[in-house]
């Protein structure tokens, strides 16, 4: 196993690692130290176990907060989930309700028509009905 040599609060720390894992360590120990620097200004007033603790604590407090934004994404991602199957049920609803609106379109439409046709029919028996009305009207005035 390789062995990477690294400066931290110049002090050389030797740590093991696999072969596809040195970027991402070289990644992790430059960001350490951008953390260090933070508390440069401690420096020769405290320990280096000390800045070292409270990197440490500023890390943990970072780690809290994204595990609190990851929580309420998550939260956020649930509820838009719950929003989604609502908007697909009313939409399947309207689809639906759309084909029973045009199924009952045609069925009203045929049955305008056949009222069509009977009050056309109505109308032949009335007219015939006046016409023998008027008839027997005549016969008897006639007589």
């Amino acid at each position: 196993m390789p062995i990477l040599e690294k400066n931290i609060l110049g002090s050389k720390i030797k740590i093991n690692y696999q072969e596809d894992e040195k970027e991402k360590l070289n990644h992790l120990i430059e960001q350490f130290n951008v953390r260090l620097s933070e508390f440069k200004n401690l420096k020769g007033r405290f320990s280096d176990n000390k800045i070292i603790f409270l990197a440490a604590l500023k890390a943990e407090d970072n780690i809290d907060d994204l595990k609190q934004i990851i929580f309420n994404q998550k939260k956020i991602i649930t509820s838009s989930n719950v929003q989604q199957e609502q908007i697909d049920t009313k939409i399947r609803e309207i689809v639906d309700l759309k084909d029973q609106l045009s199924s009952l379109s045609e069925i009203n439409k045929k049955l305008e028509e056949e009222n069509k046709k009977t009050l056309n029919e109505f109308e032949k028996l009335n007219n015939k009905l006046t016409n023998l009305i008027d008839k027997i009207t005549n016969t008897d005035n006639d007589n």
